[in-house]
């Protein structure tokens, strides 16, 4: 059997179950599982991401329309006009780390920078990005010089129709210790998963949830 595939959301996932108490072991099985189902919320970033990567394909008058929302240009162009077209979308990478192998998806490279791009209904926290284990995983398989949060609060009024109300950001950077931090998580973790029985759902080789990472 192959080792473990670990995805940057699962670690995310576990951390937060143990962290935080809004994030129930239920919502971190389907993680693990794969039985997760989107919530509008995910839904609206997913269309938003999509026309930020191909916006002429979603082109429509006044604006963009994808996946069932709107967006119109005053929504868009704000996130468009930071994103530099020479560098490449959706690059999956994984990388062997100790006993397990870790896999994670940049939105964006941009030559050694990377770019996350993030929808949220709420007021921007820094801290949410900068506290969490994503950009560590994509850190230790990417070894980019610095990952970059670009977060846009949108609220689409329960119609459909996207609106943005703030646009953010903020940066992290790679710092000597990260990879001996991340690899006490994924120990923690791998101890949690073989407790639970789940070793199967993680030993899939080139899962489409792998996409997700």
């Amino acid at each position: 059997m192959g080792p473990l595939r670990i995805r940057a959301t699962q670690l995310e996932s576990f951390r937060l179950y143990l962290t935080e108490d809004w994030m129930e072991e239920a919502s971190l099985l389907a993680s693990l599982t794969g039985e997760f189902t989107p919530t509008p919320a995910v839904r609206l970033g997913h269309a938003y991401h999509a026309v930020l990567e191909h916006p002429e394909q979603y082109r429509a008058s006044r604006g963009y329309v994808c996946e069932g929302y709107q967006f119109d240009d005053a929504t868009m162009a704000p996130m468009l006009d930071l994103i530099d077209r020479r560098g490449v979308f959706e690059i999956k990478a994984t990388k062997a780390f100790g006993p397990v192998t870790l896999v994670a998806q940049a939105d964006q490279l941009v030559g050694a920078h990377l770019y996350e791009f993030k929808t949220t209904s709420h007021t921007f926290d820094p801290d949410k990005y900068l506290q969490s284990v994503q950009w560590r995983v994509m850190a230790a398989v990417f070894e980019p010089q610095a990952i970059t949060y670009r977060v846009a609060q949108l609220d689409d009024h329960g119609n459909g129709v996207a609106e943005l109300k703030a646009l953010d950001s903020v940066t992290a950077y790679p710092y000597p210790n990260l990879e001996r931090d991340l690899r006490d998580l994924v120990d923690r973790f791998v101890a949690y998963v073989q407790q639970r029985h789940l070793e199967p759902y993680l030993r899939q080789s080139h899962r489409a949830e792998d996409l997700a990472a």
